[in-house]
């Protein structure tokens, strides 16, 4: 995340939030997982809470969108199908900014292009995932690349069978309950013996964890068990490894299983993510 920190970009927003709030208005940088969820400003954060529902209404370029709102301690996103639309209809991307006035009578949305400094390649915020960047082609701790063409990420180096990938593919898109990235892992002898389940930083950064929490975990959406998690150094979530090899166990989840994992948000107080595995192959 070095790029990151050059260009003054948060690490927890991906935004430029070292600024005060003047409550009338906030800006966000468009990266890569802008498309799954716009987190909002850490210094706005407080505002947008207050001032949004559970969903939104804002106008851009004569159209409305309607986007759902996560509010949480450490993190606050807009997401959801009117999000995505919202996204492609104004082809957005790297280079641009959006500005939100959402306390308004009329709430809008305008877009900007901006430049981080110089507008050098290695002033730009970099994910732990991005090919480029990544040297390491072991995939025992969860690194990741993205694969934009499925909206997946999938473990580096993953290579999937006949039968686990048409599998897959009958699985995907994925409905619209889910929020963020899929992610596409072939378990490992870390996942099971140490217990060192991670979720790689790009997936994560998408996904409305907080900095640490409790998810609740399914095999297909059945039997969910609470399980506590936290964010690491480097940005990636990590379960409690007791009770997630206890979960591993007990829906049989063994060394080499490939796995689609999916991400919806919790509407209980005690759970802040819902993370649903299903088995493929």
């Amino acid at each position: 995340m070095a790029g990151a920190a050059d260009a003054g970009v948060c690490g927890v927003c991906f935004n430029h939030c070292k600024y005060e709030s003047k409550g009338s208005g906030f800006s966000m940088v468009a990266w890569e997982e802008f498309k799954n969820a716009g987190v909002v400003p850490c210094n706005e954060r407080a505002h947008f809470n207050n001032v949004t529902g559970e969903k939104v209404t804002f106008v851009s370029n004569q159209r409305a969108y309607t986007v759902k709102c996560y509010k949480g301690r450490i993190k606050s996103a807009m997401y959801g199908r009117g999000w995505r639309k919202f996204y492609e209809d104004n082809n957005l991307g790297k280079g641009q900014m959006v500005v939100f006035h959402l306390d308004e009578p009329s709430p809008t949305a305008s877009i900007l292009w901006f430049q981080v400094g110089n507008g050098s390649e290695d002033e730009q915020p970099m994910e732990e995932g991005d090919p480029i960047e990544d040297s390491d082609s072991g995939n025992e701790d969860g690194e990741a690349s993205s694969d934009d063409g499925e909206g997946i990420v999938r473990t580096r180096g993953l290579l999937l069978n006949e039968t686990e990938d048409a599998q897959l593919q009958g699985l995907l898109p994925l409905s619209d309950g889910f929020i963020g990235f899929a992610f596409v892992h072939r378990v490992t002898r870390t996942d099971i013996r140490l217990g060192m389940m991670k979720i790689p930083k790009k997936v994560a950064a998408a996904t409305p964890f907080e900095e640490q929490g409790v998810v609740g975990i399914s095999v297909d959406g059945r039997r969910f068990k609470k399980i506590s998690y936290k964010t690491t150094d480097d940005g990636r979530i990590v379960f409690g490894s007791k009770k997630w090899k206890n979960f591993a166990a007990s829906r049989g989840l063994k060394v080499n299983t490939a796995v689609l994992i999916g991400f919806k948000s919790s509407e209980r107080d005690d759970v802040h993510v819902l993370v649903i595995l299903k088995k493929l192959g």
